[in-house]
């Protein structure tokens, strides 16, 4: 795989170097500063056409308002049986006595 990618990158470099080697020295030279200063003109205007989009979208954002949820009262508040209360309060006492002795 790694022969493939090697390959690949000497027959590349081999028809660009065939390409640049018919030009002019001028023409060289042309041929990298077109494309250089057309990636930094497209560069630029992402970077600053992002920026410029930062402040819009946060004016253009709408409050969402979410209604109240309406809980049903399906399970009484107390379904603990007053005696088993008790004896949950008793249990707990006995804790809080001994750490008072």
């Amino acid at each position: 795989m790694k022969q493939m990618f090697v390959r690949i990158k000497e027959t590349v470099a081999e028809k660009l170097r065939d390409l640049c080697a018919g030009l002019s020295p001028e023409k060289r030279m042309l041929a990298v500063i077109v494309p250089a200063v057309l990636f930094a003109l497209g560069n630029f205007y992402l970077i600053f056409r992002a920026i410029y989009d930062i402040g819009r979208e946060d004016v253009q954002r709408d409050i969402i308002e979410i209604a109240p949820l309406d809980i049903p009262d399906i399970v009484p508040a107390d379904t603990i049986p007053d005696e088993k209360m008790q004896e949950m309060e008793d249990f707990f006492n006995q804790f809080n006595q001994e750490e008072n002795e």
